[in-house]
């Protein structure tokens, strides 16, 4: 059956000397993979985070379907060419392809994803983005913490709680994470930055099962906040 969707390329991996496994995060049908036939020889490049529309069949006994065709379906170019990006591009596909397992369709979260990956194309400040998006995303996925405090002194990473009571974290910190998960525009400087992006790794840690990004963590510590 022939089918169109929308995604987003999570993982590509070699299949043959020119085919490739690509899984994307689609509008429609969640997570699911493809086989992409002669990819290497064709002209078209295939970045990670780039958005496609993908003609495909697909069998309902298989756990693959067959790329037919795959075009751009947004342009992006400054995310594909500047380093910096570059780099926190390849942080947040870490971070997805170790929390997006379902194969069905959830529309708002796709669409959330999709509009990150458009923002950081034309962001400048990419000091903050990590932080807003990892803020934003784990939400999404149904875990906000508890803030009932104004101007909240402490944070609870186990149990996702602000408190009035310090626990061991920068007051700046703290600051930018209430920030951060009331959907406030932040402002921070490199060091404030890097303790509150260890932090929400640390609560991703805690309340997802097995996640485990410390490979682009280190690179986005190296170069994003030197």
């Amino acid at each position: 059956m022939k089918n169109k969707d929308v995604g987003i390329l999570i993982q590509k991996k070699n299949y043959s000397e020119s085919s490739l496994i690509l899984t994307f995060y689609t509008e429609g049908n969640g997570l699911i993979s493809f086989i992409f036939k002669g990819a290497k020889k064709k002209k078209l490049a295939v970045f990670h985070l780039g958005i496609y529309e993908i003609s495909y069949f697909k069998r309902p006994e298989s756990n693959l379907g067959i790329i037919q065709s795959l075009e751009a379906a947004v342009p992006l170019t400054d995310l594909f060419s500047n380093p910096q990006k570059i780099i926190i591009g390849f942080f947040v596909v870490e971070v997805l392809s170790q929390t997006l397992k379902t194969e069905h369709s959830d529309p708002e979260l796709f669409h959330f994803i999709k509009e990150a990956i458009l923002q950081l194309e034309v962001q400048n400040d990419l000091l903050s983005f990590p932080l807003g998006f990892l803020g934003n995303y784990i939400q999404k996925l149904g875990f906000s913490p508890l803030s009932e405090i104004e101007n909240p002194k402490g944070f609870e990473i186990h149990s996702g709680q602000f408190t009035d009571q310090e626990t061991g974290f920068d007051l700046d910190v703290v600051t930018t994470l209430d920030q951060l998960f009331q959907g406030k525009t932040i402002e921070t400087n490199k060091a404030t930055a890097q303790k509150t992006l260890q932090v929400l790794m640390d609560y991703y840690k805690s309340h997802l099962p097995h996640f485990n990004a410390e490979n682009s963590l280190k690179i986005i510590r190296d170069t994003l906040y030197v």
